[in-house]
């Protein structure tokens, strides 16, 4: 034969057409595509902006979030042996 294709390993997989290679493959050139839309274009960068400041919003009401949650457990906790120390009688030896 004139021409002898020697075949890869990389190959054998793609001929597969395994539904889930295909997907993956997918998903990759989609997320190709967003991201040299993002890094290409001025409207892609603005948008990058605008969702990198939500973000860091978001997590900084998180953190406050957190920081209440874990006041409202002390306070929770010191109520709790009060009321446990009032409640509970001291024995005298």
């Amino acid at each position: 034969m004139a021409f002898d294709v020697h075949r890869s390993a990389t190959m054998d997989m793609i001929d597969e057409r395994d539904d889930t290679k295909i997907w993956v493959i997918a998903a990759g050139a989609l997320a190709g595509a967003l991201a040299g839309y993002v890094l290409m274009t001025s409207r892609g960068r603005r948008v990058f902006g605008d969702a990198i400041e939500t973000l860091d919003e978001f997590a900084a009401t998180c953190a406050r979030f957190s920081q209440a949650v874990g006041r409202a457990h002390v306070a929770a906790s010191d109520s709790w042996h009060a009321v446990v120390g009032a409640v509970t009688p001291t024995r005298s030896r």
